[in-house]
């Protein structure tokens, strides 16, 4: 699982080598995460990683990810501190449409690379029901 992911953002990475996803959404990423944890309400913490989710699985349409975007944002604002993290992630680096656009492709990407591996695996026989049988 672990060589997978890396190997997704590795290729993530090669179509956008400008970027350092380590240092520029990994990092940031995570220390948000923990503070929401820390900081947010469990009712608000819920509602953020529902709306996030739903917001990742609708960046096809952009109108409907800013707004659910705008939401996640909402559940934050009792810790002004959190809502800064969470804006220099999603928000001022770029305009949003800009943002969900290119959320959009990597997403895309991984989803390719993902059924990639799944027919490469299914190639050599080594789909899930195979494992662990002798």
């Amino acid at each position: 699982m672990i060589a997978d992911t890396l190997k997704n953002g590795e290729d993530v990475q090669k179509l956008y080598p400008g970027v350092n996803f380590k240092e520029a959404v990994v990092e940031p990423t995570v220390h948000l995460t923990f503070d929401i944890q820390k900081y947010i309400s469990d009712a608000n913490q819920r509602r953020y990683n529902t709306l996030i989710a739903e917001m990742l699985q609708n960046t096809a349409d952009p109108g409907l990810a800013e707004r659910l975007l705008w939401e996640a944002r909402a559940c934050l604002t009792s810790h002004p501190d959190v809502v800064a993290q969470f804006d220099d992630i999603f928000i001022t680096k770029r305009p949003i449409p800009a943002m969900i656009r290119e959320l959009h492709e990597v997403l895309s990407t991984k989803k390719e690379t993902v059924r990639r591996m799944s027919l490469q695996n299914s190639d050599t026989g080594e789909s899930s029901e195979g494992r662990g049988r002798a």
